[in-house]
């Protein structure tokens, strides 16, 4: 039995595991993939948003909270990923053994919608290093989405010298400040259909595309939770609509997402569990 499991390495679950340990809680934090970090861990690109670390790519970023966490002695089992969970939320079942708990915290994060279209060598699914792997200099680029990420994602097509083209089918949603910098790049707004042999947008034909539909709630099989477009519905302690099952960071739909406030809610989550327990 252990006191507190979290589900998910990423900002939020490490977070959460740094301030249980400090506080004196018994925490054990399983990740599916090899590494720690989360989303952070796809990203190439210098994180300017997050106040201290400026100069920091998000790769950098995913490694020094990795590292925080394991100085501090925090148990972690990489390549771990947790299949089923117990209805109650106290039995957790992984790829490497059961374990049961008093105190769940999913920080499984989040994936990007594909909005049914498959990964393939001339599709990113996403943003970060999905687009990365994309060969765009001198070449025709299709993103759909009018987010903040698909602006992001075409700025960066343009700057690695790519003929971007943004589709979206209403009014662009991305931050005016990011709109702002790419005015150049062509945005067209309204239905457009895809075809992918060979591919085309709005009948237009294109080398390559990106798929930028946001995100949604990734979640271990078992738990009957309240949901809320996609996301997990949590109360202002971070409980979930499970008794003793608490979520934080992006699957939550937590304020604005990001980093910054992913681990906020994780330090949040952390101190009403040792709360509880008494620490």
């Amino acid at each position: 039995m252990v006191e507190v499991i979290i589900i998910g390495g990423g900002p939020a679950g490490l977070s959460c595991a740094i301030w249980l340990k400090k506080l004196g809680v018994e925490v054990l934090v399983l990740e599916a993939s090899g590494e720690l970090g989360g989303l952070q861990t796809l990203s190439p690109y210098e994180n300017l948003w997050i106040p201290g670390v400026q100069g920091r790519t998000g790769q950098e970023v995913a490694r020094s909270l990795g590292q925080h966490a394991l100085d501090l002695g925090v148990e972690v089992r990489l390549d771990t990923r947790v299949h089923t969970v117990g209805d109650d939320g106290r039995t957790v079942v992984s790829s490497q053994a059961s374990f049961s708990c008093s105190y769940l915290v999913l920080a499984t994060g989040t994936r990007p919608r594909n909005g049914g279209f498959a990964p393939a060598r001339h599709i990113a699914i996403g943003p970060g290093t999905p687009m990365e792997m994309l060969a765009v200099q001198g070449r025709r680029i299709a993103i759909l989405g009018g987010g903040d990420n698909a602006f992001d994602q075409a700025r960066f097509v343009r700057d690695r010298g790519g003929d971007v083209t943004i589709f979206t089918r209403s009014k662009p949603r991305a931050q005016t400040l990011l709109q702002g910098l790419i005015p150049q790049v062509r945005v067209m707004v309204g239905p457009y259909e895809v075809e992918t042999d060979p591919l085309r947008v709005g009948g237009e034909v294109f080398d390559a595309l990106g798929v930028m539909f946001g995100f949604e709630a990734v979640l271990p099989l078992g738990l009957n939770l309240a949901l809320l477009e996609g996301y997990v519905v949590v109360d202002r302690a971070g409980e979930t609509s499970l008794d003793n099952v608490f979520a934080c960071g992006e699957l939550t739909n937590y304020w604005h997402p990001c980093v910054t406030t992913a681990c906020a809610h994780g330090i949040q989550v952390a101190k009403q569990i040792s709360q509880r327990l008494g620490r």
